[in-house]
């Protein structure tokens, strides 16, 4: 590390890395995971803000380069841009498809026949209705290994149930048992079974723990993140 660089993370109170050491500390971070190829990814920092461009193999992998990216320290947005480039020969739509419902149905949280799938140039839109959020996000996590797809769009619905009078004290205190949210400060508020999520957390591992324990909640169809990441 050059001593221009120490300088700029004592200007900072330690609380920002110099950009370029930010760049190199999210590509070993990419390197260092077997299952992501990111011998075509390049990295941009700006103040902690993280820009990843380029092109993966797989549509797993461009997931996998944003969590990479995400896990890094001093990291408080990443804005992934990345292209998905076929493996191999490429896939006709009607194929895609087909491997995407094949996946859903052997998925057991999935209800049979929930969820629909459609393909264009391989951007898979999935739709349909389930009972609860977990359902939806079992969904896009069964398909979006499939070979062949390029992005995934979710408009799955989740239906309403009635929602207790007091769900957000309800969220406020399960936020309250969450370790990885003791330097966090979150309010919670709601309005009718949308949950709106304010205020600063410290990483975005905390800020992920903070949305699924509001979608948890009995009734929640919608939940707003407006936190704000403070390392």
């Amino acid at each position: 590390m050059r001593v221009s660089d120490y300088s700029e993370l004592e200007r900072n109170g330690n609380m920002r890395k110099a950009n370029n050491i930010l760049e190199k500390d999210v590509k070993d971070e990419m390197s260092w995971d077997p299952g992501l190829d990111d011998t075509q990814i390049s990295v941009k920092a700006d103040d902690g803000q993280v820009t990843l461009t380029g092109a993966v193999p797989s549509y797993v992998e461009l997931l996998e380069a944003s969590d990479a990216a995400w896990s890094v320290k001093g990291v408080i947005s990443v804005d992934n841009e990345l292209l998905v480039g076929p493996i191999g020969e490429a896939l006709v739509d009607a194929d895609v498809a087909s491997r995407c419902m094949d996946a859903l149905d052997r998925d057991r949280f999935v209800p049979k026949g929930a969820v629909t799938v459609d393909v264009a140039d391989g951007w898979v839109t999935l739709s349909g209705h389930v009972r609860h959020h977990f359902q939806r996000q079992a969904a896009k996590f069964a398909v979006q290994r499939v070979q062949g797809i390029r992005g995934i769009s979710d408009n799955i619905t989740i239906s309403s149930e009635p929602i207790p009078s007091d769900v957000a004290q309800r969220i406020s205190t399960a936020l309250d048992r969450k370790a990885v949210l003791d330097d966090s400060v979150i309010q919670v508020t709601n309005d009718g079974s949308t949950i709106y999520l304010d205020g600063t957390t410290g990483s975005y591992v905390a800020v992920e723990t903070a949305e699924d324990t509001a979608w948890t909640a009995p009734g929640v169809t919608n939940v707003v993140d407006r936190l704000v990441i403070v390392p």
